[in-house]
Formats: structure tokens, sequence, C-alpha cells
């Protein structure tokens, strides 16, 4: 059985045991036996519905899109085979993106769109962008170096709008620059938080297939990649989740939802509390604060002042 061939009932009793069950694996199993499938592949139908993640996490009404692309590959002429330099005069066709894969953060559904026929990029870029450039913030991994740069340069290349200025989490940046782990891939850095891992593949086949293999098989191969894709997705998504108590905010949420200064950047939550005092080398007095979630950030002394009016106000009555 194949999800194209899921009805609606089926979907939503997928949703609903992923929810009640007392865990993922339980409900694969379930699932597995009721729909006569391996539980990796309810696994994969539960990744194209965006369930079994941690959304109970998830208090920023701010739109934080989670994305990752795959692209396809050069063509280049040369006289031999070997370590040589390639000019772009050599290029004979160049890469574009494949496949885009994206969701909001605590949004159920995942979103995929795929290149043309013809291997074109640019009617799946004008749809991408619609979306892309209503984000508050974009999370992916390595996204700053690979994801947001091709972005850009495919935007560009078409005369399209983006949003060059969009705040950006890059989750292999920030775990180089806080932890000390012995590899930084997502498949280790998803194995070391105990989180969704991420998917194999077949490997240079899928390439091979979805660039130069028949009608059939390049319509196969782009949909294992669609699948891949938004595995990838669903990873991401839970490793932010997982890493926000430890990271440094790229945007102030809660001033941008109308909040208060000292209010969590990460939710806009108010029920936050005063950790500990501390002093910059200039002298600078700075407070501590922790959100519920168990993130941390730091607010300057008259900000901290505002707060404890408020909670004064609370208790004593205006």
């Amino acid at each position: 059985m194949k999800f194209k061939n899921l009805n609606e009932t089926e979907k939503t009793m997928i949703v609903r045991l992923y929810e009640t069950s007392e865990s993922r694996a339980k409900a694969q199993e379930t699932l597995g036996d009721m729909f006569n499938v391996h539980t990796r592949t309810i696994r994969k139908w539960a990744e194209r519905l965006g369930v079994g993640v941690m959304a109970k996490n998830i208090t920023n009404p701010s739109k934080i899109m989670v994305y990752d692309i795959e692209t396809s590959r050069a063509t280049v002429k040369v006289f031999w085979t070997g370590k040589q330099y390639v000019s772009q005069r050599q290029v004979v066709k160049e890469p574009s993106i494949i496949s885009i894969s994206w969701k909001w953060l605590g949004d159920g559904r995942v979103y995929d769109l795929t290149w043309d026929k013809e291997h074109s990029d640019h009617k799946m870029m004008k749809s991408f962008l619609k979306e892309y450039n209503k984000a508050d913030m974009v999370v992916g991994f390595n996204n700053n170096n690979f994801d947001n740069r091709w972005i850009n340069a495919r935007a560009m290349k078409y005369g399209l709008e983006v949003n060059v200025y969009v705040k950006s989490m890059d989750l292999m940046k920030q775990e180089k620059k806080l932890f000390r782990m012995i590899g930084y891939s997502m498949d280790y850095s998803s194995l070391f938080a105990k989180v969704e891992r991420k998917q194999g593949h077949e490997g240079i086949l899928m390439w091979d297939m979805i660039e130069d293999g028949t009608p059939e098989q390049q319509q196969e191969y782009l949909q294992k990649m669609v699948d891949y894709n938004i595995g990838d997705i669903v990873t991401t998504e839970e490793l932010y989740l997982r890493l926000v108590p430890y990271l440094k905010h790229q945007v102030h949420f809660g001033v941008l939802h109308g909040g208060e200064k000292w209010s969590c950047p990460n939710t806009g939550r108010e029920d936050v509390e005063f950790i500990r005092r501390t002093v910059t080398p200039a002298g600078t007095l700075q407070i501590i604060m922790r959100s519920p979630d168990g993130s941390q950030y730091k607010i300057n002394n008259s900000q901290f002042m505002a707060f404890m009016d408020k909670n004064i106000k609370e208790v004593c009555g205006d």
C-alpha cells in the first residue's frame, strides 16, 4: 500500500494514533499491523503528514519556517579524469534546485515542490518565495552556507523578490559554536540529541535516475527524493526544539508581537523568571532570565525593573 492510496479517514486515524499512543514506536507498531506494512513505512507516512513532532514545546505564534532543498549536479566537459581545475567555461549545464520542502514550526503539514518536466526550477521558485518571504525566521541545517545562498541565487537569476534580510537559524553552525561533539552531520546530531533520525537514501543512484532516467524512473526517484526531503524537515524541526534552551535567539519574537523587552525572545511568553545578575567587562549590569521552555536570555537593568513593576502590580493591584 502506498501513501497516495490512503483516504482522509485513514490519514486522520494515523494522526490520532500518534497523538494518543504512549510512544511513537507503539503507534508505528499498531498502524503497521493495521495496514499490513513495515513500521518504516508508517514512519514515512507520519512524516508526510507532519505528525510525531514535539508540538507541546511549541508556543511561538511567529512564522518560523523549517526548510530544506536538494539540488542537481553541474555537467562539465573535461579532457581526462583525475584532479583538475574546471572553469565556468567548461560547464555545459548549470545545477538547479530539484526539490524544496518546508513546514511552519508547530504546524502539522509539510509542503513540497519540485522542478518541472524540463528540469527548470523557475516556476517552483516563484511559488516557494511567496511562502519564504512571509517568514520571520528560517531554520535549517547548514542553511546559512548552502540553502539560503541557493535560494538567493536562484531568485536573482529569475529576477524574483526575495527577503535577503530574513533571520536565519543554522543548527549546524550553532552546534559547532556551542558544543564539542565528535561529529556535526545531521545524522549524528539527531542521534546525539535523541530525536527522529535522518533518513537514508540510495546515494548517487537517486540523482542519476532523476536527472538522466526514463520518464518513469524520473517520477519514481523524484518522489523518493521528496520523501527524503520531508524526512529532513521532520528531523530538523525536532532538533531545533531540542536545542532551543541552549541557543541564542536570532529574533526577539516577544517584541515582534508587541510584547515587552523582558519577555522571552524565543516564545514571547511573560511567565519568565529571574536567575542571576552578571556584569559586562565594561561594568554594565545585566540580568539573566529563564523562560518556561528552559531557554536563557539577558536583559538590562531597566528592563528588569519593568519586569519587577509588572509582578508587583499583579500581586498588590494597581
